[in-house]
């Protein structure tokens, strides 16, 4: 009898079974959602430290200095643009514009389209998995109480890393590309029954993202401008459930450093302003 050859699996296979269980749990947004601010009131105030909801200052929807970094992705879907924190992540930012001004992002890949929740890029594999190439340094992870899981925002994605005992998500090269979740009434109605910090409720209610990724990852960047190319990249249709794949080959062309100053967007920080789309906004105003 011959022997069952095994299958290559890649990157995103390897790690997608734990993964995908952690996902489909984000599916039930609003219980996660309660959790996130009930928890950090209850119990990080009585750790005598840690995230205090009502010390939480926006920092991704104020306009940024003139001066302030950003970095420009140029796919083969168009270009868009993120400011970067580096006052909040500085290890990270130094690290990860590093590798964009050595050019490591030219002509790496979108691996990965979770639907509603994410796209992952920045592999030099199209089905994500390590090459010779591959960048494979892992920083310890940089939460921030300022920075949040917003749609657009940039997570440095990499392996598990800490004790048996305080498992964590270092930051590696890979990037997470933050999509949102539907806003439908019902979960409308729990964002407004979960307490805390008003004025972060509101802005994933107007701008999106998946609350349940809140301090969990590196969010490091926003993207603030590009939108038209960074929903077309999230609405791709995948080869299969398992893999994520997308049935497109999607790339990053190029990536490189600038300045707000050079690539202005101030319309995306008015106040007023939705970053969700007709399709993932389902509740008006006044509902």
């Amino acid at each position: 009898m011959m022997e069952k050859k095994t299958e290559k699996k890649n990157y995103y296979q390897v790690k997608h079974s734990e993964r995908f269980k952690t996902y489909f749990r984000f599916s039930l947004i609003a219980m996660c959602f309660v959790l996130v601010f009930t928890l950090f009131q209850a119990c990080q105030r009585a750790k005598g430290g840690g995230l205090d909801p009502d010390d939480v200052e926006l920092i991704q929807y104020q306009l940024p200095k003139d001066d302030a970094p950003v970095v420009v992705f140029e796919t083969s879907e168009g270009s868009f643009t993120a400011v970067l924190y580096p006052d909040e992540a500085p290890k990270f930012c130094k690290y990860f514009e590093g590798l964009v001004n050595d050019g490591y992002y030219d002509g790496t890949y979108v691996f990965a389209v979770q639907e509603g929740v994410y796209f992952m890029g920045g592999a030099k594999a199209s089905d994500g998995s390590d090459t010779d190439a591959t960048e494979k340094t892992q920083l310890e992870p940089e939460i921030h109480k300022n920075l949040w899981p917003f749609k657009g925002s940039l997570i440095s994605y990499g392996d598990k890393g800490g004790s048996v005992f305080d498992r964590k998500i270092m930051s590696g090269s890979r990037i997470l590309f933050v999509d949102t979740v539907e806003f439908t009434k019902d979960f409308v109605k729990e964002l407004d029954s979960a307490g805390g910090n008003s004025d972060l409720v509101e802005a994933f209610k107007k701008k999106g993202g998946i609350p349940n990724f809140s301090q969990m990852y590196t969010v490091f960047g926003q993207v603030y401008d590009g939108f038209e190319a960074y929903d077309a990249i999230c609405g791709r249709e995948v080869t299969d459930s398992e893999s994520l794949r997308p049935k497109q080959t999607i790339t990053i062309e190029r990536a490189y450093m600038s300045t707000y100053g050079e690539h202005k967007n101030d319309s995306f920080f008015d106040p007023k302003s939705d970053t969700l789309t007709s399709a993932d906004k389902t509740v008006t105003d006044g509902e």
